[in-house]
């Protein structure tokens, strides 16, 4: 009987120690870079990669090594086991035989001047944990309607300068955030990510400080963990919000849990445990987040973009809540690509749509 017992003991705390563990993974910060993939060949304008999805998909796209940066080209040949791309412009170093490397579909690395050739200032916002940094493009003037970019989880600023060029355009000020645990950021007193929960105080403090600097109204512009935060920040504090443009969000974070449990080949029983524990260690209650229990109250227009081969955010709330939303608040876009990549697979319909929408909101 002691033997039962024993073994019993152990199993549970072996249980226990798995869902920790999960559901550490969920709540870690995490800036490391990984280089899945292997140059096998380089020269003559083009470069030679495995073929995969993500390296002979259409679309615009960057390949980055250690120290390098290369913005893609078309596919221009190959076979069935490699993808020969055309290279548009090596923007950093020099594309090495063998070298690790990945897709990037950030696109752009470093500042608004120095990737986009566009006019900035570094800036800072109060906040609740301290001095925020920001990017500031201006627009036409600074008195109007502002766009907010808030980028995803254990992301960083840079993942918001694909749209820049088209918000500068249309003469709109955008400020791109950081938030707290970022690089260069004040951290949050645990030093972990809580799924939004804290960090959209960070997105309205973001707001105040541009109301204070003359904007009249805001578009908050959120990627993955960004749209849950933008969402969040709709609901809790809406006055100044004119419009929220989402970008593969997390509407529901037990969906979007349930299927990188699922992807990482856990038993159900483990993954509701990894979420008892996340719930518990940093103060969450996840059913707050499950965005389609707020759509039919929605009042405010959205535009959204989620994508057919997202590997990272479930997609079915965020279909879910284009449909209980009312008629013609939601315009909501499917395109193909992963993650966050509606605007790689086709950059110049992607700004088509997010002009008409800015437009009409701001």
């Amino acid at each position: 009987m002691s033997a039962v017992v024993t073994i019993t003991a152990l199993l549970c705390a072996l249980v226990g120690a798995i869902g920790w563990y999960f559901a550490g993974v969920a709540i870690e910060v995490d800036h490391s870079a990984e280089y899945p993939l292997t140059i096998e060949d380089a020269g003559n304008g083009t470069v030679t990669l495995p073929r995969e999805p993500g390296t002979e998909r259409p679309g615009a796209w960057a390949l980055v090594w250690r120290g390098g940066r290369a913005l893609l080209g078309p596919v221009v040949g190959g076979n069935d086991e490699h993808v020969v791309r055309k290279v548009s412009s090596v923007v950093e170093g020099a594309l090495v035989k063998d070298a690790p490397a990945m897709i990037d579909h950030w696109m752009y690395d470093g500042d608004p001047k120095t990737a986009l050739g566009l006019p900035f200032q570094d800036v800072t916002y109060p906040s609740e944990v301290g001095p925020m940094p920001a990017w500031l493009v201006p627009g036409k003037s600074y008195k109007g309607t502002w766009v907010i970019g808030v980028h995803g989880r254990n992301a960083d600023k840079a993942e918001t300068l694909r749209v820049m060029r088209t918000v500068h355009a249309l003469g709109m000020p955008m400020l791109s955030i950081a938030y707290r645990n970022d690089l260069g950021a004040p951290p949050s007193e645990d030093r972990h990510n809580h799924l939004g929960d804290k960090e959209w105080h960070d997105v309205v403090s973001a707001m105040g400080y541009a109301r204070a600097h003359g904007a009249t109204g805001v578009v908050l512009y959120g990627w993955s963990m960004g749209g849950a935060m933008a969402m969040t920040t709709l609901q809790r504090d809406p006055s100044l919000v004119r419009g929220v443009v989402l970008d593969s969000p997390v509407l529901d974070w037990n969906a979007t849990l349930d299927k990188q449990a699922d992807a990482r080949h856990l038993p159900g029983f483990i993954t509701d445990i990894a979420k008892r524990v996340l719930q518990w260690r940093i103060g969450i209650d996840l059913t707050d987040f499950d965005m389609r229990r707020y759509a039919p109250h929605l009042r405010t227009p959205v535009l959204m973009f989620t994508t057919e081969d997202d590997a990272t955010v479930a997609n079915a709330p965020a279909f879910a809540f284009a449909r209980k939303a009312p008629p013609g608040t939601v315009t909501h876009i499917p395109t193909p690509g992963d993650h966050t990549e509606s605007w790689n697979v086709d950059p110049a319909a992607y700004e088509r749509s997010l002009v008409a929408f800015l437009k009409r909101v701001g």
